[in-house]
This record gives structure tokens, C-alpha cells and sequence, in this order.
């Protein structure tokens, strides 16, 4: 395809000081779906037995929500998406030295037909994913997530790696050297606290790669982006740390180097254990970022001090998922803190009908007989890779990628005998409490 759009300059973001009225253009959202962490800027994960109830396709309303400042209220036929590539020196030069770009522009219109509209299902993960785990053991900087910021979707819109083939002009007698060396960055259209606007980038060969199956996605289970999710159109990149699918998408550039974004260089990297709040300005030049998801196992259900009041066997259920497009292979549930272990009843998994890449996750089940107030329920996976989760968290600043052994204690399974008197005590509070608000 021919590209016939004239050179221009995109727009250039500068960092503004957010405060309160930011946030009055935020969306509507379903607060009870979600626990809050953070109503400014908006971070919610949902309920992990609403998470895994809810089936393979996570519903949008229960998507989980990142965000680093306010939603954008971007118009869709006013949106323009810029595309440039800084081309590859002679070689044993400093290509950064002269980073001249020609720009070109899409609207969303030509984003939505001017190349096939592929589906791609896949999963989502922050990267800070069930930090709570490593904050237990030291401080740690970020959202103190729990287990619940990971959900599956349906996404569509063209390939990446077509739209750069056809607009960015990568020369194919350097295709080879760019592919080994090179990386896409992004930028979004907004505005967060820690820099301009948000940004990342991913390797050129992740990029380019059709079965890598990135898209620049405009719907989320067969309707348009919502604002929370990216709308009008945001990057998905399968396998890897949600913080690569950029959302409200503006810029795309070809780059021999990383994005320099705060997201790229100062965040979301697994800092060295000896690195904290005092010295961490040292380590991020030294830390690679990150980029596959590893693999990851979590209960959904029953939860931490959850009663149930039924003598029958209990259903365990929960999700498990890997990066780099890797199938989870075996689940293993031990209702003794670890000390004997079998596999689950069921783990259903998908892979991409074209790709045949695992890029969504496995929802599981095990049919466990009698829970005792004194079992420990944990749960470890392994994936195609041979990859496993360590028993124990490994503690970094940042938080990020703790896959640990996951472990529920203190479930209460009541016997036929106890639980008429169970629901009768029950009764009797929640009548106290309606006729007797204030316990006098």
C-alpha cells in the first residue's frame, strides 16, 4: 500500500501540574465490581470471585482499571495517529545523533479500513500485580495491588506490523538490522503525573513478527474502546506487561534506542534486591525493562476467611496465565501448605486460531472434598517452558512480578450440624442491626 500522507510535525506534549478538577470528565464506572485503590487517578481490580465467575472473556465492566492521570475525552473523528521511523545510520555510527523523523498521519477512519481488521483474544496484566505480597515483607513504591489486575478480553483492529510496513517506510535492506536492534515507542494522548504524557515501546522484532500478533486495537469484545480502556484506539502487545498496551494512542516511532518515557526507563523494571528508596536512583540505568509476562497462578475462589456454608465438596477456581504467547501445562493444588500436591480437575485454555500462540489465560478448577479450618490452601502452575513459580515471594522496590506460591488460610467450611445455627445467629444480627442501628 502506498502512503501518500505529506511530512508533518506531531504534536508535542509538556508536563502539566494535574490537580483535583482533572478528574470531572472521568467516566461513569460500576464502583461495586471493583475495590478502589485510588479514586484520582482511577485504579480498581475486581473482585476475584466476580473475576473468574465471569468466564474466559472478562466483561468490560469488569476490567480492571490503570490509570496515572485523567481520562482524555478524545472525539474519534478528530483523532490522528503519527507514524515515523528515524532511520539507521551508516554503519558504526551514533544513529541518535540525528534523529531526523518523517511524520505521517492517520485518521482513525483510515486505521479502521484501510488494512484488515484482525481479533486477537488476550490478556492483560499489570505488571505490579498482587504487590501486596511484596509489601508484607518491606515498603515498596506503587499501587498496593492484590491479585485481581489481570483480565481477558476480545480486541480487534489491524495488525502493527502491517500499518508500519506500508507507512513507515521501513527500507527493506535494513530490515534485518533494524529488527535486531531496533524498538517501537508510543505515546498516549493525555496527560499523568509523572511525565509529559504516558509512553513505552517494545522491541522492533515483537513488533514485526505477524504471529507477535500486536494490534492497534479500536474494540474490546466487539464494541468500541471504551474511555477507561484506551478509546479511540490503543496498542495491544499479547504476552507482555500490560503497562506496554498503550492506551489513547498517538504516536508511533521507529527507534534505534528504548522510549525514553518515566514508564520506560524509571519504572516497571524488577530493581536488585539491595536497591530501595535511598539509592534507587543509581540502579534504573542498569535494570533491563521489563517486557513478557512469567507465569502466574492465583485462587479466585474460595477467598481469605471466606465461610461457606455448605457441607458438600468445594469447588476451588482461579486463573493461571504465562507470557511470550507460552500455554500453561499443569496446575498443582495442595489443601496442606505445600506439603502433597494434585493436579486440578480442569484447565481451560485457547490458543490464537492463526498464531497458535497462548496469549489469553487458563481458568481452572479443582473439586476439593472437605476444606478444614486448619487447611492452607496453595496453588503453584507451570508453563509449555518449563517455568515455575517460586515458593516464596522474591521482594523488589518497585513490586512488580511477584509470582509466588498463592496461598489462601483461615476458610471456615461449616458442617450440616453447625449451619442452622449458623444462618440463625446470622438472622438474629442482621434483625439487631436493622431495628437497632446504633447497638443501643
Amino acid at each position: 500500500m502506498e502512503a501518500h500522507q505529506e511530512c508533518i510535525v506531531p504534536p508535542q506534549h509538556s508536563k502539566v501540574e494535574l490537580c483535583d478538577t482533572d478528574y470531572a470528565q472521568d467516566p461513569p464506572r460500576i464502583l461495586s465490581n471493583y475495590l478502589v485503590h485510588a479514586p484520582m487517578p482511577f485504579n480498581a481490580e475486581p473482585h476475584l470471585p466476580l473475576l473468574v465467575n465471569a468466564g474466559l472473556i472478562t466483561p468490560t465492566e469488569v476490567f480492571f482499571k490503570r490509570n496515572h492521570g485523567p481520562i482524555p475525552d478524545i472525539q474519534l473523528e478528530d483523532h490522528q495517529v503519527y507514524i515515523g521511523v528515524q532511520q539507521p545510520g551508516p554503519s558504526g555510527t551514533d544513529t541518535s545523533a540525528s534523529p531526523s523523523v518523517e511524520w505521517k498521519a492517520l485518521s482513525m477512519h483510515d486505521i479502521m479500513t484501510k488494512w484488515p481488521k484482525v481479533t486477537v483474544t488476550a490478556s492483560l496484566q499489570c505488571a505490579g500485580n498482587r504487590r501486596e505480597g511484596l509489601a508484607q515483607l518491606k515498603e515498596v513504591k506503587g499501587v498496593i495491588w492484590k491479585a485481581g489486575t489481570i483480565s481477558n478480553a476480545v480486541w480487534s483492529g489491524p495488525r502493527l506490523c502491517e500499518v508500519l510496513k506500508d507507512i513507515a517506510g521501513v527500507p527493506d535492506d535494513l530490515l534485518h538490522q533494524m529488527i535486531r536492534n531496533y524498538h517501537v515507542s508510543f505515546e498516549a494522548d493525555d496527560y499523568v503525573k509523572e511525565d509529559a504524557c504516558y509512553g513505552s515501546s517494545i522491541p522492533l522484532r515483537k513488533a514485526m513478527d505477524p504471529l507477535g500478533d500486536v494490534i492497534l486495537a479500536y474494540e474490546m469484545n466487539g464494541e468500541p474502546l471504551t474511555r477507561d480502556h484506551g478509546f479511540p484506539l490503543r496498542v495491544i502487545v499479547p504476552g507482555y506487561i500490560g503497562a506496554r498496551s498503550v492506551k489513547f494512542l498517538q504516536k508511533i516511532l521507529v527507534q534505534p534506542e528504548e522510549s525514553t518515557s518515566f514508564f520506560q526507563r524509571r519504572d516497571y523494571k524488577i530493581l536488585p534486591p539491595w536497591i530501595d528508596g535511598t539509592n534507587v536512583e543509581t540502579a534504573w540505568d542498569s535494570t533491563v525493562s521489563l517486557g513478557e509476562m512469567n507465569v502466574q497462578c492465583v485462587i479466585c475462589t474460595p477467598m481469605e476467611k471466606e465461610v461457606i456454608l455448605c457441607p458438600k465438596p468445594v469447588t476451588v477456581k482461579g486463573y493461571a496465565i504465562s507470557g511470550g504467547g507460552r500455554a500453561i501445562y499443569r496446575v498443582e493444588l495442595s489443601v496442606d501448605g505445600g506439603k502433597t500436591w494434585e493436579p486440578v480437575d480442569k484447565i481451560d485454555q485457547t490458543p490464537d486460531p492463526i498464531s497458535g500462540m497462548y496469549w489469553a489465560w487458563a481458568l481452572w478448577e479443582k473439586k476439593v472434598p472437605k476444606i478444614l479450618t486448619t487447611s492452607e490452601l496453595v496453588v503453584r502452575a507451570y508453563d509449555s517452558s518449563g517455568n515455575m513459580q517460586p515458593e516464596f515471594p522474591i521482594w523488589n522496590y518497585r513490586g512488580v512480578m511477584n509470582n509466588a506460591w498463592f496461598r489462601v488460610n483461615n476458610v471456615t467450611q461449616m458442617p450440616q450440624s453447625n449451619m442452622y445455627l449458623t444462618l440463625f445467629v446470622q438472622d438474629m444480627l442482621v434483625c439487631k442491626e436493622f431495628f437497632d442501628p446504633f447497638g443501643k
